[in-house]
């Protein structure tokens, strides 16, 4: 009988399209704002002598003085003569003078900060001043004056007239160690940019002296030596009780500048000259910013501390850097650390992402009107350099480098030197390492009082700001955009260094649609590049960096991580500063020489805790939700100053270990017991499989000692110890980061599995379905005695693709042999192996002479490397196989219902018997079958493809998950041409199968319909009745036209059409998502 096809579940994808895009709604995050009503507030007027000004402690200091000057001028008369230095510090020096007498020994820092009116020029003095107070709030601190900030006039022709300063006191609710342990108090002195014009050490010299010089009786000013110098006479008891200390330069170029300035100021014999006020004569320095190499800063600087030829071997100006500072007085206890660690640790990174130096193209764009900007590039190739050095004779003549190379760069240093002294050697090697340049400022903003000059209007367009005029520097970018495309196209990765963050996003957002799927990297983690507007563009950039945005909890405590690891270093600086952390060395006899390289001892912690002094450079990648750490391990076991990585293992004393953490054997073998338990429970809730299982008891026994000997291999290779080893230089792993290729590749697995298990699905359906129609339809089964053999193979083979060359069978039996012949396993296996391998020719030609496009794998780690590889040609293999298997058995039903279609005779006495009882006919009325026969053609064809068509839906749900696997929310995938096409065909292939299928259905069906047509023609003109016998062909017409099973369910209810609008909802959903 016909029978109706059940409703479309299209509503289901609709249905799902409104639940995602309200769950897109609801879970959009919402930014944090301020109730705070706008407003400025009062401001304090400045007192006589303190001159302070309403300031809360994360305001930039700068610009809260500015108010206060202008109050300061407002109150002072105009005929009131200009104040000498000596004069204007005497308030302050005041106060200092009025601790020592209460027994106090304050402790001076003299913190240097970025000047200038740009925006990030107020960002990096907001940064500063908030890391210093919380490092001082850390160290037992708190604010004499809570809400306010005193300054200082310093020079009215300065950009900056005033200094601020606040000063510190230590804590009366909370003990804060030993008596006399550290300082009372601690002052802290601003000095923007502008206020050191006069060089760094003559500024800070002379304010120094000025705070603690012997002052007059008479004069509210400073005595002076009865020599011929006239030098400022120091106060002994205040030079003895107070301590200076300088935290700065504010950047390299600021310690450039400094090593120049000793040596044009201690050039002469400087003895009591640029003297620093501390009783030993000599001041320690802190320098959380200039991560400069040493000898790059003093580069081409005069040895002899300025009076011998420059320097012109990395080691001699490394030399010289260490001289300059002992003329000068200068310790340094203590420097973020060196670039060149940077550029190890990056040059690493790079590698373990599958970039291979010397061979892929790197691009470095870099800012030319700063010395740091100039020296990054420098660095990195000299890193580079080195790392190529160490590769065989045999690799370098691959990638044709000249083996010169290991001698030239045998070091850092050396390849430092290679590209000062001989640039033409350097650019012979031909690494590949590409450099470009641009000036700082790309977006064109000019100081305050310029800004009336350049016509810019908020209400620009976007396409009249790339215009080639004016300040903006936009069109440069685009134009070199162009440039590296042209010169570099394929660059594998691309390092941009600056100064400014801002021009680094803006190159960034222009250089990211040219190279999608290009390694981004820089040096120094900034929170800028982590904010969530910002992401597409910066997500998954490498970045290497000697700070993360926090410390180990036990050194950041109760303070939120900071803006970025310039500022972090600024705090664990400013800790060292006020004697919170404490250098510990070996041998304690030593005086200090240097930074610390033994350990960190900790104050007013429960535990005598120590932490590694050595450099350790974070790794990070931009994720989803921030930076993800991929710092790597070198020394393990090890306690260092930075978080420990949440996916690594680490000892009792938390140091870190390269041992990744996330499961063990024994959440494996559980995990095999929960899906053994499921499955038998399953299998026991459904009595058909149960039933199977009964009549084959040995199965589960089987089952779980496959599984048991599994597990047990699984322990003998080392188990989940073995699989994370050396986790710190591999893949992390998370859903959510998108940074992660290991969902990719778990979803790939369940492709594999679930292709293999549809694939016998799809065969047990096809060999049950096709046993149930033999013995309904009483076919006699002859397939049996043709076993598989080439000449079978053969004619099958012709049987499905080429029916030009094979006969029609006379009889609908025969057709059924036919069929069922060529349907076995053996041979549908062999005509899909003969489809895969024409199918691979076909790509791999198309892929080397047509599209020969990069397949990008964002692995990182020669395990996760590896898998991907493997894995992902195992679930474009396993699909192709289910697609071609599927396609095949699609066009060799094709070709059985045309088969049948053209001959409808031949059908067994039972079948007529069992057709004619079904319509009221008995055995004397045989001759109605030859109109039942058009109707049993129908239930034949329709009991046959209802289970062929529903195996079309196979290939697309495996294809779907694939394509899911590849999806940029896990990871920053490629799509390759030749995998879009690979994809497209096997589409089409589904597509053409299936259409091919619905259409010899329809045109069954179709001359099903004319063949009654004419039985109907024929009655009319036959016997008395024939008006009944006309109603009994309709009948049977109608069940015909009702009959909705298998290939006859109308066209928008075929399982392809709704795969493919599931498939199309999904990506209409991603691409509104995205």
């Amino acid at each position: 009988m016909a029978k109706k096809q059940n409703d479309s579940k299209i509503a289901v994808a609709g249905a799902l399209t409104i639940v995602l895009a309200l769950a897109g709604v609801v879970l959009v995050k919402e930014p944090l704002r301020s109730s705070r009503p706008v407003g400025t507030g009062l401001e304090m007027k400045p007192t006589i002598e303190e001159q302070t000004v309403r300031a809360r402690l994360w305001e930039d200091p700068v610009a809260a003085v500015q108010r206060g000057m202008r109050e300061a001028r407002a109150n002072r008369q105009a005929s009131d003569p200009p104040l000498r230095l000596l004069q204007r510090v005497r308030a302050l020096r005041q106060a200092l003078a009025d601790r020592v007498l209460q027994g106090q020994h304050p402790t001076v820092l003299l913190v240097t900060t970025a000047g200038g009116p740009y925006v990030e020029n107020t960002e990096s003095r907001l940064r500063d001043r908030y890391a210093v107070g919380t490092a001082l709030s850390v160290g037992c601190y708190v604010p004499e004056r809570e809400g306010q900030l005193s300054f200082v006039e310093w020079d009215p022709q300065s950009p900056t007239p005033a200094l601020p300063y606040e000063w510190y006191r230590l804590r009366r609710t909370k003990v804060c160690g030993e008596q006399g342990a550290r300082s009372e108090s601690v002052l802290v002195v601003w000095f923007p940019d502008e206020a050191l014009s006069r060089g760094l050490l003559a500024s800070l010299t002379s304010f120094s002296q000025a705070l603690v010089c012997q002052e007059s009786e008479t004069r509210s000013d400073c005595l002076l030596t009865n020599d011929t110098r006239k030098l400022i006479r120091l106060n002994p008891r205040l030079q003895r009780a107070v301590t200076f200390k300088i935290i700065g330069p504010r950047d390299s170029s600021a310690f450039r500048a400094l090593l120049t300035e000793v040596g044009t100021s201690y050039a002469a014999p400087h003895e009591g000259i640029g003297a620093w006020p501390n009783a030993e004569g000599w001041i320690d320095l802190y320098s959380p910013w200039s991560s400069a190499m040493k000898g790059l800063l003093a580069y081409g600087l005069k040895t002899e501390s300025g009076t011998g030829t420059g320097c012109t071997t990395y080691e001699s100006c490394e030399q010289e850097f260490s001289r300059r500072l002992a003329d000068a007085h200068i310790r340094l206890a203590y420097d973020i650390g060196s670039d060149d660690r940077l550029f190890e640790s990056l040059v690493e990174e790079l590698e373990r992402r599958q970039v291979r130096l010397g061979w892929d193209a790197v691009i470095l764009i870099g800012e030319w009107d700063s010395f740091y900007g100039r020296a990054l590039p420098i660095e990195f190739r000299a890193a580079a350099c080195r790392k190529v050095a160490t590769f065989s004779e045999g690799d370098l003549n691959l990638i044709q480098v000249p083996v010169a190379i290991k001698n030239w760069c045998s070091t850092v240093s050396h390849a430092l030197d290679l590209q000062i002294q001989r640039p033409t050697d350097y650019e012979s090697l031909l690494l590949n390492v590409f450099r470009y340049s641009y000036v700082s400022g790309l977006d064109g903003e000019v100081s305050g009082e310029d800004k009336g000059k350049v016509v810019r209007s908020d209400k620009f367009q976007d396409d009249q700001r790339d215009r080639p005029e004016g300040s903006s520097q936009i069109d440069y970018v685009r134009a070199l955009v162009n440039r590296i495309h042209e010169e570099g196209e394929g660059a594998r990765a691309i390092g941009i260094f600056g100064t400014d963050p801002y021009d680094s996003l803006l190159i960034i957002k222009a250089l990211r649609p040219a190279f999608p799927h290009a390694i981004f990297f820089t040096v120094d983690l900034d929170a800028r590049h982590l904010h969530p507007s910002e992401y597409k563009w910066t997500r998954n950039m490498v970045i290497a960096s000697p700070f993360g945005l926090q410390l180990e909890s036990g050194l950041q405590r109760d303070v939120p991580p900071f803006r970025s690891s310039y500022q972090t270093s600024v705090y664990f600086a400013t800790l060292q500063a006020v004697g919170h952390v404490v250098c510990q060395r070996e041998n304690r006899s030593e005086a200090a020489s240097g930074p610390c390289t033994d350990s960190y001892h900790v104050s007013l912690t429960s535990e005598n805790r120590l932490y590694d002094a050595g450099s350790h450079p974070r790794l990070f990648e931009v994720g989803r939700s921030g930076a993800v750490d991929l710092s790597v391990v070198e020394k393990e076991a090890v306690r260092t100053v930075h978080p420990l990585r949440p996916d690594l293992d680490y000892t009792e004393g938390y140091g870190q270990l390269k041992q990744g953490t996330g499961f063990d054997n024994a959440a494996v073998a559980a995990s095999g017991a929960v899906v053994f338990a499921l499955v038998v429970i399953v299998a026991w809730s459904n009595k058909r499989l149960w039933s199977g299982i009964e009549r084959r008891p040995r199965l589960l026994g089987t089952t779980a000692l496959v599984l048991v000997t599994s597990f047990a291999v699984f322990g003998l290779a080392g188990g989940a110890t073995a699989l994370f080893a050396n986790h710190d230089e591999g893949e992390p792993f998370s859903w959510t980061a998108g940074v992660s290729i290991w969902p990719s590749e778990l979803l790939r697995l369940l492709v594999v599995v679930l292709a293999a298990l549809l694939f016998v699905k799809g065969a047990r359906d096809l060999q049950k379905n096709g046993d149930h129609i033999g013995e309904k339809f009483r076919f006699k089964d002859t397939s049996g005695r043709h076993r598989f053999s080439a000449k079978t193979f053969w004619t099958n083979l012709q049987r499905a693709y080429n029916p030009s060359l094979t006969k029609t069978p006379p009889t609908v039996d025969q057709a059924w042999v036919w069929y069922h012949e060529a349907s076995r396993l053996s041979q549908g296996m062999a005509r899909t192996t003969v489809l895969f391998v024409l199918y691979l020719a076909a790509i791999w030609a198309i892929g080397y002479f047509v599209l020969p496009d990069e397949y990008i794998h964002p692995c990182r780690g020669l395990l996760s490397c590896r898998v991907d590889w493997f894995m992902t040609l195992a679930s474009v293999s396993v699909v192709v196989l289910l697609n071609l298997a599927v396609f095949d058995a699609v066009m060799l039903c094709r070709r059985w219902i045309g088969w049948v279609t053209a001959s409808t005779g031949g059908w067994s006495d039972q079948v007529q018997d069992e057709y004619l009882r079904e319509y009221g006919l008995g055995a004397a009325q045989k001759t109605e079958f030859d109109k039942l026969k058009y109707l049993a053609v129908v239930d034949l064809i329709a009991q046959r493809t209802e289970v062929v068509n529903r195996l079309i839906r196979y290939p697309f749900i495996t294809l779907l998950i694939m394509i899911a696997a590849r999806n940029e929310y896990f990871d920053i995938w490629n799509y390759p041409l030749l995998l879009l096409l690979s994809w497209s065909v096997n589409v089409l292939l589904a597509l053409l199968g299936a259409f091919s299928l619905y259409q010899s259905a329809s045109q069954a069906k179709a001359a099903m319909l004319a063949g009654l047509n004419r039985q109907i023609v024929q009655t009319l003109g036959i016997g008395k009745d024939h008006d009944v016998r006309v109603k009994q062909i309709q009948h049977v017409i109608r069940e015909v036209e009702d009959n909705e099973q298998g290939a006859f369910v109308p066209f928008y209810q075929q399982p392809v059409v709704e795969s493919s609008l599931y498939g199309l909802v999904a990506l209409l959903q991603y691409l509104y998502l995205r």
